[in-house]
């Protein structure tokens, strides 16, 4: 029990699970593809078709850009992160080289 009238670690804000994004993404995926259903089961496609129709329409509104961001994290990773840390060690051994040229110039004195 806290004697205290604050908290001295502030609450963790309530993200939402995963499931929960994905579970609203499919369902407003569903939602955008109702129409399209429709007419394609009163053209009599059948049912099988139907089905593969809504499976081909979420893979593409669901697992398109979740394979997008995975395949950009990898990318990521393996071409950008070694890079930018290769930048900011040459840009501080860079700054310190420079420094020491400077403390040597003023060491030696007017050259001319």
């Amino acid at each position: 029990m806290c004697l205290l009238p604050i908290d001295l670690v502030p609450p963790q804000k309530k993200r939402l699970s995963p499931r929960a994004v994905v579970l609203v993404l499919i369902l407003l995926a569903a939602f955008a593809f109702v129409p399209m259903l429709r007419s394609a089961l009163r053209s009599g496609v059948g049912i099988a078709a139907g089905a593969v129709y809504v499976l081909a329409y979420l893979f593409a509104v669901v697992m398109l850009p979740l394979m997008f961001f995975a395949l950009a994290r990898f990318a990521y990773s393996v071409f950008l992160r070694p890079y930018l840390r290769a930048w900011h060690i040459n840009r501080i051994r860079n700054a310190r080289y420079m420094k020491d040229v400077i403390q040597r110039g003023q060491r030696r004195g007017p050259q001319s």
